[in-house]
């Protein structure tokens, strides 16, 4: 089925193909965000970015990358924001949880902070499925109105996508060159996509991945930042929030990782380990999108 890109976006970036499909793998209605650089695409196609999360985050990754490939060591990319055919973030929220989780397990349902946590509306698990559609239906959609270069492949998202992003890094290298993981959920299943490591750790020793990663994390993301006003409008009480930072471990997972990770590297494996300062969980996306994009696009 042919892709046929909508009107110009007025919710999101300028200039920005909307296209808007069902998958099949998912049985679920999805919209693309594309947007194309303004500058003639190389021979090979434009390098691409498969940005999770689009409808919270394209905007600021399209502003972002404009403004980074003003410098001519900046390969200007195609952004492909992977979204929800809705305006509400609420909504897309509550969509991505099975997107971007594997089944939950009964321990961390029953965690005494998670509890407080409202149901997602579809449930968990569907992460691989996830990854599947991007490499079997949006990849060859987006081929359809940009030539793009198959070499050149970025995946980058922020939380739960951080953690797909670092799943995909684990268990997909074939699919991207360049993972972003952006405050990466690794909590989620008392860290179940570490299970992962050493497999990967063993193909990386064998010389069997071409891949270079970015790991980022907020400073403050480990500190207890309970409003002063207005908690009532907040899932769980401050104890809640207290349990929750402590179990989730945000700055040590990803520094931790990240340590581990680095001393991996030899020719076709590199990683970088970013620790944004005076940055919390809400704040961190715009300064891990700026700092993936120059990661993944500079050249040298």
């Amino acid at each position: 089925m042919t892709a046929v890109p909508t009107a110009l976006s007025r919710e999101m970036a300028l200039n920005a193909l909307q296209i808007d499909f069902h998958s099949a793998i998912r049985d679920r209605d999805y919209r693309l965000l594309v947007s194309i650089p303004a500058r003639p695409a190389p021979a090979q196609g434009y390098p691409v970015v498969w940005l999770i999360d689009g409808n919270l985050h394209f905007g600021i990754a399209v502003d972002t990358m404009r403004i980074q490939a003003c410098w001519p060591d900046v390969r200007d990319a195609v952004i492909v924001g992977i979204g929800y055919p809705t305006d509400r973030v609420t909504e897309a929220l509550g969509l991505r949880m099975d997107d971007l989780t594997t089944p939950i397990t009964e321990a961390q349902r029953n965690a005494q902070w998670y509890r407080s946590m409202p149901e997602p509306p579809h449930g968990y698990g569907k992460l691989d499925d996830y990854l599947r559609m991007i490499d079997e239906e949006i990849k060859s959609r987006v081929a359809e109105v940009v030539a793009f270069d198959a070499g050149d492949q970025t995946l980058m998202g922020h939380s739960l996508g951080g953690l797909t992003t670092l799943h995909a890094l684990f268990r997909r290298t074939a699919s991207f060159q360049h993972f972003v993981a952006i405050a990466p959920s690794i909590w989620w299943n008392n860290q179940e996509v570490l299970t992962y490591e050493a497999a990967f750790a063993a193909r990386v020793a064998a010389g069997e991945v071409q891949a270079r990663a970015l790991v980022s994390v907020g400073e403050l993301e480990s500190t207890l930042r309970y409003p002063s006003a207005h908690a009532d409008k907040l899932p769980g009480n401050r104890e809640m929030f207290e349990q929750m930072i402590e179990a989730c471990r945000m700055v040590p997972n990803a520094v931790e990782l990240g340590a581990r990770l680095e001393a991996l590297q030899r020719p076709g494996f590199s990683l970088q380990t970013v620790v944004h300062a005076d940055d919390d969980h809400n704040m961190v996306p715009p300064a891990g999108i700026a700092r993936g994009i120059s990661f993944a696009l500079r050249n040298g």
